[in-house]
């Protein structure tokens, strides 16, 4: 029987062609919960790829556009190699559009996907994603543990929020975080779970096991709901 759906963002710092390691070890626990009947849909960022290109693009005086494009483009890369190592349980292409996304996610295979379209972030296209099939959770597979008071990469200081809503974690996200950095949801993107009351769970991505053990109703890291 199927369970979820779920969606996962992975950052890109973890999905990209320096870390085929990492890589191997998503694959892994992506092909354990799809054997047990989960349905999954996952969002790659671009990570260190997307902002070499995006700098080169700004140092040659492209527009925010353009800068945009390149970058999706390198999520999209990332999300065709996490792809080719879940072979032969994964839809064969990332999808570019929610409409791909829909046929791709009909055949039951696990969907791979990275950016959609310019000013939209892959935290934007995860939170569409999960509105969109329904999700009953979205899982941020970040660099840090879950959400924090402060940026916890230049406050030491930061504690860990176990717990919070929506509005809570929009405060958070406004106050708090460092772009580039510290890795969540834009505000956007929480307008849009916050609407369809799709819970979200903030995990260390750095272990994919992390990942599995949220799927499975694990308490761990950051849980943001209505």
């Amino acid at each position: 029987m199927p369970k979820g759906p779920v969606v996962i963002k992975v950052s890109g710092k973890y999905v990209n062609p320096e870390k085929p390691g990492l890589v191997k070890r998503y694959a892994q626990v992506l092909h354990e919960l799809h054997s047990v009947g989960y349905r999954l849909v996952v969002v790659v960022g671009g990570g260190p790829e997307a902002r070499r290109y995006i700098e080169a693009a700004r140092e040659l005086g492209l527009g925010k556009s353009f800068q945009d494009i390149l970058g999706i483009e390198a999520s999209r890369l990332n999300a065709r190699l996490l792809i080719y190592a879940l072979h032969p349980n994964a839809y064969p292409e990332p999808p570019r559009s929610i409409w791909e996304l829909l046929e791709a996610y009909s055949t039951g295979l696990i969907v791979v996907a990275g950016g959609f379209q310019p000013g939209q972030s892959t935290s934007g296209v995860a939170a569409l994603v999960a509105e969109a099939i329904g999700a009953e959770l979205l899982v941020l597979a970040t660099t840090v543990d879950g959400v924090y008071t402060a940026d916890p990469a230049v406050d030491k200081s930061a504690q860990l929020i176990p717990r919070l809503s929506y509005e809570e974690f929009r405060r958070v996200v406004r106050q708090s975080m460092s772009p580039g950095r510290y890795e969540l949801l834009d505000p956007v993107a929480i307008s849009i779970v916050e609407r369809s009351n799709i819970p979200v769970r903030v995990v260390n991505g750095s272990d994919p096991e992390n990942v599995k053990r949220v799927v499975l109703g694990e308490e761990l890291g950051s849980l943001i709901t209505g």
